[in-house]
């Protein structure tokens, strides 16, 4: 009784503390910050504006910078009363918590979302709060584009200091590698630019480290002349699994000559459903590609005359990027889940993944814990990295990898809190089994993709000790107090890298 007195006690003075710290952001932004007990609708508008219905949670109030100055100030007050924050940029980050916070502060950086092509056309300056789709929208429009995410409803702040893929992956490596200079809010609330010359080391360290350094409030891309795109999704018959593989791995090692080819191959199994509907995302980036699958020496292996046959519907097409990223966008109101893995680009490695795959998830095809599960393959070239290491580096740790690689994306979605538990156990034992399987033929890789990462794994362990130390040694220069570590719970953090025991029966 005396403990629970003392924890209710203590738990009423921390909602007191914060509620003072809304209350001063309030007097100090008023207008942009809000509350559940003052402008409702618009606390709820914050609250919904997650992707993911799991990731709503309810901060004691949201705050909504428009400017660097902004986000100092913020910062500088946060970390004076050691007040617990999260911050979001497009808010699609799906590990609960990454972005949002139950007890503590939401810095919502939405409203920073200007894009402005520089003068000489060289880079774009782009606030971490936009979305992909505007920054499309407005770069569609002069003729340009930059290295950026698929999907036009993900956010450009976690995507990219989480690594990021694009379509022009195979010709300018990740979209973080793309990255020329960061403007960054530090834990003591300071501003400073990192780039070649400026503070290297956290510009090395903030491409691929996500939340762990500071506050990014502008991103300066490298920008360059683009036209329209030929490409679009092609829906296939399922019974043709084998040949899609086959395809998939002689794409990944060809698209070195030929890297104006993009790759999403998608497989969705639905509950109910007997089966996986296979969906092939193609995006061909260079002129010509009004030719088709049936020309372009980029997708010759998904021809219509090859063994997997022609599309049974697609939406292939020339259209622009704004176009383009429209079609990945996942259904919206449910509660969704990421994991992943990489595994080598080897016809005998994925061939067991999609074996194990269809018995794990077809005993759950009845049942109504989950509306969907998907995958996905993405090819990951040993070209990506050579980009990368061209451009400086970054801390993923992949050029350890001197070989082709896949990732692997596990993507549940369910509707009602009553089915997460379970959904986590699903995730959790599939990804297991496929660790172990993979690790027994030799084709499983260290790295796991942040961006695709669930709260289970361990993505910054998966960089190596390497590049692991750059992050460590950024943090303690840069952010000496550890406001990003202490104050800023959520996601994958650095004192858990490495430490996270392995998934039962993955080993």
């Amino acid at each position: 009784m005396v403990v629970s007195r003392i924890a209710k006690a203590s738990r009423a003075a921390r909602h007191e503390a914060i509620t003072e710290r809304c209350a001063s952001l309030e007097s100090a932004f008023p207008g942009k910050t809000f509350s559940s007990t003052d402008q409702v609708n618009l606390y709820q508008k914050e609250v919904t504006s997650y992707f993911s219905v799991q990731d709503r949670l309810r901060p004691n109030c949201f705050v909504t910078p428009t400017n660097t100055k902004d986000v100092s100030k913020i910062v500088t007050l946060l970390s004076q009363a050691s007040c617990k924050f999260a911050i979001k940029a497009g808010g699609h980050g799906l590990p609960v918590g990454a972005s949002n916070i139950a007890e503590g502060v939401t810095i919502d950086l939405g409203r920073m979302n200007d894009v402005t092509l520089s003068a000489d056309k060289t880079t774009a300056a782009v606030g971490p709060g936009a979305k992909w789709a505007q920054v499309y929208n407005v770069l569609d429009a002069q003729g340009y584009a930059i290295p950026g995410g698929r999907a036009g409803g993900v956010g450009v702040g976690g995507l990219t200091t989480g690594g990021g893929n694009s379509f022009f992956a195979s010709r300018y490596g990740f979209v973080c590698d793309n990255v020329k200079n960061f403007e960054v809010v530090l834990g003591s609330g300071e501003i400073v630019q990192a780039n070649n010359q400026t503070n290297p080391d956290l510009f090395t360290a903030l491409k691929g480290s996500s939340n762990n350094l500071g506050i990014v409030t502008r991103f300066d891309i490298v920008a360059f002349k683009q036209g329209n795109l030929w490409g679009g999704m092609a829906t296939y018959n399922s019974s043709k699994t084998r040949e899609q593989i086959r395809a998939i791995v002689s794409f990944t090692d060809k698209v070195s000559k030929n890297p104006f080819g993009s790759l999403i191959s998608l497989w969705t199994y639905l509950k109910g459903v007997e089966g996986v509907s296979i969906t092939n995302l193609y995006e061909y980036t260079g002129a010509g590609g009004e030719l088709g699958l049936g020309v372009l020496p980029e997708f010759e292996d998904f021809a219509p005359t090859s063994p997997i046959g022609a599309p049974l519907k697609d939406t292939l097409r020339s259209a622009n990027l704004s176009s383009l990223t429209g079609e990945l966008n996942a259904p919206p109101e449910l509660s969704n889940l990421y994991a992943t893995l990489t595994f080598s680009n080897n016809e005998t490695v994925l061939n067991g993944v999609v074996d194990i795959l269809r018995d794990e998830l077809q005993k759950y095809k009845d049942q109504d814990f989950f509306v969907y599960a998907s995958i996905q393959f993405q090819p990951l070239p040993r070209i990506f990295v050579e980009h990368s290491l061209e451009r400086g580096g970054n801390v993923l740790g992949l050029e350890r990898n001197l070989d082709n690689n896949v990732f692997f994306l596990l993507d549940l979605a369910w509707s009602g809190a009553q089915n997460d538990a379970k959904n986590y156990q699903v995730a959790d034992e599939v990804i297991a089994r496929l660790q172990k399987y993979a690790r027994s033929v030799g084709g499983l890789k260290e790295f796991q993709y942040l961006n695709y990462a669930s709260q289970s794994q361990d993505p910054l362990g998966g960089y190596g000790l390497e590049a692991l130390n750059k992050i460590k040694a950024a943090s303690t220069k840069y952010d000496p107090g550890q406001v990003f570590q202490k104050l800023v719970p959520g996601g994958f953090k650095l004192a858990d890298a490495g430490k996270k025991a392995p998934l039962p029966g993955s080993v």
